[in-house]
């Protein structure tokens, strides 16, 4: 297991919308709840139900909408910059402090 993976747990409300500017490096995991993935350019519906997950490997927009109340895991790669990265996350209204 690498100790330099920075790890993120994220409630979001019902109809919430996260989105991750670049998702190459980024895994998402559903906790609980219903989580709905769609990626910039990519014709894929993913959805995730608990104890799913769903690793991005290119460089593209991730955005991430709660079906219902959902906890999510949000992992990053050592190699993902997070100083640039993480600040640029954004909860749209509806999100649920974590």
């Amino acid at each position: 297991m690498n100790a330099s993976l920075h790890r993120y747990e994220i409630g979001l409300a019902p109809r919430g919308l996260l989105e991750i500017p670049d998702a190459a490096g980024v895994r998402v995991s559903c906790n609980e709840g219903s989580l709905w993935i769609t990626l910039d350019n990519d014709p894929r519906d993913i959805v995730l139900e608990p104890g799913e997950f769903f690793a991005g490997t290119q460089h593209r927009r991730a955005l991430i909408y709660a079906l219902q109340a959902s906890t999510l895991g949000l992992r990053l790669d050592a190699e993902v910059d997070l100083a640039a990265q993480a600040p640029r996350i954004s909860f749209a209204a509806g999100a649920l402090a974590a």
